[in-house]
């Protein structure tokens, strides 16, 4: 049942993965760029760090193994759009920079497992630009083509993690899983309420 959960993951992540970037192509999604940056940060220092423990596994850290790959895809495919322009903001290049010290700290102290949560706090803010924006134009501005497969991801990862009692792992998926859906039900309340503004004008 685990091997089957982890392959699940993989199949699910590069197919429904493959379609957002052709959307991100194609414009007929537009994510915020700001939250990918910050999601390379994330997830590319909390997939290093996991590395670094005594016990990490792959196939338990499966989601985050993805998601660090994945990320990145977004994130080229995003300064593709824009024609190779990729402007980096002030806050951005902090975040950047959090990431590497993340991981830096883990390689300087043998601290990984903290590495690791600091990592997970770096992908929390990771949500922040999409909320504020999803607030501020008080509609649906991505695409869920992204977000429900991942929520969906995030909790069938929880089955191979807890299974072999890897924290981390347990940490992340949920992290993962709690931050996804309440992006989906953000979209999902604008898109009814812009429906019903429509029905009744």
């Amino acid at each position: 049942m685990k091997d089957i959960c982890v392959w699940f993951i993989i199949a699910s992540a590069t197919f429904f993965g493959a379609r957002y970037i052709v959307k991100i192509l194609t414009g007929k999604a537009v994510p915020t760029t700001s939250t990918w940056i910050i999601f390379v940060a994330g997830c590319g220092s909390s997939f290093l760090t996991y590395l670094m423990t005594e016990n990490h596994d792959i196939k338990s850290g499966i989601l985050n193994t993805m998601d660090a790959g994945y990320v990145i895809l977004v994130l080229l495919a995003i300064i593709w759009r824009n024609k190779g322009k990729l402007e980096l903001m002030p806050l951005e290049k902090k975040y950047l920079a959090g990431g590497a010290g993340i991981v830096v700290y883990g390689l300087a102290t043998g601290d990984a497992w903290h590495s690791n949560l600091f990592a997970q706090v770096l992908l929390c803010l990771a949500y922040a630009p999409m909320y504020q924006k999803i607030l501020a134009e008080k509609k649906k501005t991505d695409s869920y083509l992204a977000w429900v497969p991942a929520t969906f991801n995030a909790l069938i990862a929880l089955y191979p993690a807890i299974c072999r009692g890897n924290t981390l792992s347990v940490i992340y998926a949920a992290r993962a899983f709690t931050l996804s859906l309440i992006m989906v039900l953000s979209m999902r309340h604008y898109e009814l309420k812009a429906r019903k503004t429509q029905a009744h004008g």
